[in-house]
C-alpha cells in the first residue's frame, strides 16, 4: 500500500508541474503579445511569390525587434514586427530586389510600412573581414540596411558601424528564416 500511495503522490506532483508549466507559458505568451499562430494558414502573405521581373523568393526572414523610439503603454517593451523578403534571379542566383515590412505594434492599430529596392551581397565587417553581409539600398531605413549572415537561417541586423545591434531582455535584432 505504501508504494501505491507514494506513486500516486508522485503522479500528482508531475501532473501539477505540467499544468503549472502550461499556465505560466500561456501567461508569458499573452503578456508579450505573442501567439502560437499569428496568421491563419488560409491568409496569403503580404508579399508576392515573385518580384516584378519574375524572380522567385530566395528567403523570408522575420522577428519581433525592440522599438526604443515607440511610445509604450505600461507593460512589456514595445516591439516592431519585422519581415524581410529577398528575391534572387532565377537563372544566375544573383540578388535582385527586396521587400521589407514593419508594424510598430505598441503604437496601436497601424498600417504595415513597406520599403522595397535592391540588395547585394558584400563581404566584411569591422570585426570579421570574411563575413558575408546582405546590404540593402538607400530605400531602406539606415538602421535596417545591413545584415550579417550567420547561417542560411539566421541574420543579425548590423548598426552603422557594421556591428551586430544589441536587443533587450524581450526582443533581439536576430532574424529567423521562415520555413
Amino acid at each position: 500500500m505504501g508504494i501505491l500511495r507514494q506513486s500516486s503522490q508522485h503522479m500528482r506532483r508531475i501532473i501539477f508541474s505540467i499544468i503549472a508549466w502550461v499556465v505560466i507559458t500561456g501567461a508569458v505568451w499573452l503578456v508579450t503579445g505573442c501567439s502560437f499562430e499569428e496568421t491563419p494558414a488560409n491568409v496569403p502573405p503580404w508579399y508576392p511569390a515573385t518580384n516584378e521581373n519574375g524572380d522567385p523568393i530566395f528567403a523570408v526572414f522575420f522577428n519581433r525587434l525592440p522599438c526604443p523610439d515607440c511610445k509604450m503603454p505600461p507593460g512589456p517593451p514595445s516591439k516592431i514586427k519585422f519581415q524581410l523578403v529577398l528575391y534572387k534571379d532565377r537563372e544566375t542566383q544573383a540578388p535582385t530586389t527586396y521587400k521589407m515590412a514593419r508594424v510598430y505594434a505598441a503604437q496601436g492599430p497601424t498600417d504595415r510600412i513597406i520599403n522595397e529596392g535592391t540588395w547585394t551581397i558584400t563581404q566584411g565587417t569591422k570585426s570579421d573581414p570574411q563575413a558575408i553581409v546582405y546590404q540593402l539600398d538607400a530605400n531602406a531605413p539606415d538602421e535596417f540596411r545591413s545584415y550579417l549572415v550567420i547561417s542560411d537561417d539566421i541574420l543579425f541586423i548590423l548598426d552603422q558601424e557594421q556591428q551586430p545591434r544589441v536587443g533587450n531582455g524581450f526582443y533581439s535584432y536576430t532574424l529567423n528564416r521562415e520555413q
